[in-house]
């Protein structure tokens, strides 16, 4: 029988799973999951009482996440497939008839009731290792679950951790591209390009999430629990962002547009929340004992990437932005879609104008435009005194900040930088 520590042998067998018939490869499970391979002799043998199998001692292993349980004995998968309904087994049944993986794992048994193997379970680790192992020649015995329990517990810890850590921040990175694409093409009104993209960001963060999750399982050093988790929470919230984009896209793409927007509105809430966490730490700057060598807050956001494009490259998905607006005798942060009259200051700046005569804007619109939006972060707080950076005075020293009226001298000059952006 094999020995402990030593590497468990790969196999490929015909399976049952969820009563179809499959195959089941060891060495496409090792590494993610926790592996407790039984053998046991025969299907419908003396160990079954007619309430439940043998191998249902193991079914319990199948609800632990990071867990697969396999069962294997020499019968065909039409027997399996027989005894997995009678029993409702829902641990994958693998059909080694030539009694070929058995004898690689020395458990087959050669007693003279025929061809049978050994009841045996063996665990084996995330690094392809035997790491428990129990075999008997009794077909009545059974295995105690305890120790097996035990067994999976303590295959972790932090190299392990920091292991899968790695993984999902390879994903996360890759969610990020293809997140911060979608959102590009998202603004341009691509619509197709950008579900594309959000979809594959959904995915990636969706995988990233549950990596994330088994390094916070595994993980023995207590500094490591809040990063991992908020690393998982950030990926989570995305993925759900992400999901929520792509159907806006799919319905704007459709000619859907109240859909479109109800589906983006519904986004805001879980980019919200990745907004407020800060980035996942780079799995570069976690030592082998678990210390943390970067501070989180270090890192660059995705949020702070979008946010230092234009308003456009953020896919028209104002959610994020912070804007003070005068309300009276104090400022009030607003978050969300830009007002009314932000929106025609912007339009009447040149973007849902027709630029193409000299004068450009003509002056009543940018008149109205800036007196309705009122003044912002960059211009000078009448009640603050005057900025060094503003000057907000015409030439007969009369100050222009708190009133709506612009001369015709500063409509030319506006009309004029307008036109040279474009």
């Amino acid at each position: 029988m094999v020995e402990l520590g030593e590497r468990a042998p790969s196999f490929e067998l015909p399976a049952v799973v969820g009563g179809d018939i499959d195959s089941r490869s060891l060495g496409e499970l090792l590494g993610e999951d926790v592996i407790v391979l039984m053998f046991y002799p025969a299907d419908f043998n003396p160990a079954c009482d007619g309430q439940s199998s043998d191998v249902g001692e193991l079914d319990v292993f199948t609800m632990q996440k990071d867990v697969t349980v396999l069962a294997v004995s020499p019968d065909s998968v039409y027997s399996h497939r027989a005894f997995a309904e009678r029993y409702d087994l829902k641990v994958p049944l693998l059909s080694d008839t030539r009694r070929a993986v058995a004898g690689r794992y020395g458990v087959v048994d050669d007693r003279e009731e025929g061809r049978l193997v050994q009841r045996a379970v063996f665990v084996i680790g995330l690094n392809g290792r035997i790491q428990y192992r129990w075999a008997t020649s009794d077909p009545y015995e059974r295995p105690e679950v305890e120790p097996i329990r035990v067994t999976i517990e303590a295959i972790g810890g932090d190299s392990t951790a920091l292991s899968r850590y790695r993984v999902g921040h390879a994903r996360y990175i890759e969610g990020r591209r293809a997140f911060t694409s979608a959102m590009n093409a998202f603004g341009d009104h691509e619509w197709m390009l950008a579900r594309s993209d959000f979809e594959r960001a959904r995915k990636e963060f969706e995988e990233a999430a549950e990596e994330f999750d088994t390094a916070y399982r595994f993980s023995e050093t207590g500094v490591l629990d809040e990063p991992f988790d908020r690393a998982r929470s950030k990926s989570n919230a995305l993925w759900q962002a992400a999901d929520w984009l792509a159907t806006a896209a799919d319905e704007f793409s459709s000619g859907n547009g109240q859909e479109g927007e109800a589906y983006r509105e519904d986004a805001q809430a879980p980019l919200e929340t990745a907004r407020d966490l800060d980035e996942p730490i780079d799995p570069d700057d976690i030592t082998d004992d678990g210390e943390i060598v970067l501070e989180p807050d270090e890192e660059t956001s995705i949020m702070d990437e979008i946010r230092e494009g234009d308003d456009e490259s953020a896919g028209g998905v104002d959610l994020l932005e912070e804007v003070e607006i005068d309300d009276g005798d104090e400022a009030v942060e607003t978050r969300g879609l830009e007002t009314d009259a932000q929106r025609r200051a912007r339009e009447y700046g040149g973007k849902g104008v027709e630029m193409g005569e000299a004068d450009g804007a003509a002056a009543d619109q940018i008149a109205e435009a800036v007196g309705d939006v009122g003044p912002v972060e960059e211009r000078a707080d009448p009640d603050a005194g005057q900025s060094d950076d503003v000057d907000d005075s015409d030439d007969d020293g009369s100050n222009v900040a708190d009133s709506s009226d612009v001369t015709d001298e500063e409509v030319a000059e506006i009309a004029a930088e307008l036109e040279d952006d474009e």
